[in-house]
């Protein structure tokens, strides 16, 4: 199927529940998503935790329940997003907190975006090259909005003529990325990533192999072991000494993020050694403690359980499609996973749903609505556990 791994074509997208684990997942979709209702008249535009999130996990739920009434509520989100950042006049391009997140979710819905971002607006520094802000986050939303889908979308000429500039300029300028940290959101692994899956999808402009293993390089540079397998370390940090300092198992940071951008470059450059670094640095995620992975006490996208299940989930099937002997693994270890995120919100009170965008008279919840840290990140993880719809809309964590 079009953009899973870069790939053209492939099996069905693999249920990994069934049973009573699949009962629970359900119970808690249920939970948390409530019951088709009218949407606000104007929210927080932004993809990381405002409307254009949620909008994109409406329509999550209407390609896997067709039929319930949620596609009024993702286009009722949409477009409350975009009065929302009218009112704001937000110009900012990028895609986890601008513009661009409102353009991927409005990409996915298959709806024209006619504000436009100020690509000049924002940092000079690393936030102009990463993905949570920079341009390989507007790399995302291009190669998103270029390529030809099976659920009805066109493939976008314009998008297309602008992928191929931002390609060129990620890749002249990604041996300059600073060094601080190494993943996905911030880091090397961010536009190691893009470069990649733009080559797997027979988008290539001239160097951009080079920038592939540039990126490489700059990454590499922060890979450091321990008894678990491969790691990967924070640097440039003044209290983090020599061997800089270790961070959790994330999406955004840690080493299940950057194993999916090897993976990813590794299936671009046809090169088994570097798929082999990704599959273990992933697996020796899953080995360590999860005092030492640090994200079991969190359930989200970005830095919980949430992440490292929906990258494990990918890896299983990439894995099982390739005849990996590790793809079991992998798929155990998804379930383990999904059972801890199960177990820790499916308690007597539930979890808070997507209904409120922001209520602060409300009691703590256990979950806020957002994409990244909230409910609407374990509702769309949870749909990619129990149903048979590909989760396409991780191409804006560049996951797939």
């Amino acid at each position: 199927m079009t953009g899973d791994s870069g790939s053209s074509s492939g099996p069905a997208w693999p249920v990994l529940l069934d049973g009573p684990a699949a009962d629970a997942a359900r119970r808690l979709v249920d939970a948390v998503a409530g019951r088709p209702r009218p949407a606000p008249r104007a929210v927080r535009p932004d993809l990381g935790s405002g409307g254009a999130g949620l909008a994109l996990a409406y329509h999550q739920l209407d390609l896997c329940r067709p039929g319930e009434g949620w596609h009024a509520v993702a286009v009722g989100h949409l477009d409350a997003a975009v009065r929302g950042a009218e009112r704001m006049r937000l110009r900012a391009p990028g895609l986890l907190g601008g513009l661009g997140g409102l353009a991927f979710a409005a990409g996915r819905l298959g709806r024209p975006l006619t504000l436009r971002p100020d690509n000049h607006a924002g940092p000079a520094d690393r936030r102009g090259l990463d993905l949570s802000s920079g341009l390989t986050g507007s790399g995302a939303v291009l190669l998103d909005r270029t390529l030809d889908r099976q659920d009805g979308r066109t493939e976008d000429p314009a998008a297309a003529e602008r992928l191929h500039a931002a390609l060129t300029d990620l890749g002249r300028r990604v041996a300059a990325f600073p060094g601080e940290s190494p993943g996905m959101a911030h880091g090397p692994a961010g536009p190691l990533a893009l470069l990649s899956l733009a080559l797997s999808a027979g988008v290539e402009v001239p160097g951009q192999r080079a920038a592939v293993h540039r990126a490489l390089e700059r990454l590499l540079e922060h890979r450091r072991d321990d008894d678990w397998g491969p790691d990967w370390h924070l640097t440039g940090d003044r209290d983090a000494g020599p061997d800089g300092r270790s961070v959790p198992a994330s999406w955004c940071h840690g080493g299940p993020g950057i194993a999916r951008a090897l993976w990813l470059a590794g299936t671009a450059l046809d090169d088994a050694p570097l798929r082999e670094l990704a599959r273990d640095t992933l697996l020796a995620a899953l080995r360590r403690p999860p005092g030492l992975r640090r994200v079991d006490g969190r359930p989200g996208l970005c830095h919980g359980l949430a992440g490292l299940l929906l990258i494990t989930l990918r890896f299983a099937r990439d894995a099982g499609e390739r005849g990996d002997p590790v793809a079991p693994a992998f798929r155990q270890a998804a379930g383990s996973l999904a059972d801890r995120l199960i177990d820790r919100l499916d308690g007597p009170d539930g979890p808070d749903g997507l209904e409120r965008l922001d209520d602060r008279d409300a009691r703590a919840p256990a979950l806020t609505p957002g994409l990244l840290d909230g409910a609407a990140g374990v509702l769309l993880v949870l749909l990619a556990a129990t149903t048979r719809v590909p989760p396409g809309w991780d191409r804006a964590l560049l996951l797939s």
